[in-house]
């Protein structure tokens, strides 16, 4: 196996896209794995006391390549079935190789 040099840190593959099928409502998204610096930068929003809901939020903007969500499209999205949303977050994190669901209730509250 060859020793990874400098060079080739430019040239190495980015994080992992997955189409995730969304069968109760015939469509897909294209989700994406974190780099290590989105996922400092997130790090850093709980650090600064982002509660567990807009961290879900942040997390979907970020790993959530198409549609492109805002804000207010969550908001939407939140009105929608919980258990399908929730396996949103699951894909995300099993793409990010962590696993496991990510519902809000799993996240401490920041004081």
């Amino acid at each position: 196996m060859k020793r990874l040099s400098v060079d080739d840190i430019k040239t190495l593959p980015d994080v992992p896209e997955k189409e995730l099928e969304i069968p109760e409502w015939k469509v897909s998204i294209l989700i994406k794995g974190m780099t290590k610096s989105m996922q400092i930068e997130l790090g850093k929003l709980l650090d600064d006391g982002l509660d567990a809901f807009e961290y879900q939020k942040k997390l979907l903007m970020t790993c959530v390549v198409e549609p492109k969500l805002t804000e207010k499209d969550i908001d939407e999205l939140y009105q929608k079935d919980s258990s399908i949303v929730d396996n949103i977050f699951v894909a995300i994190n099993e793409i990010n190789g962590l696993g496991g669901s990510a519902s809000a209730d799993e996240f401490p509250e920041q004081s």
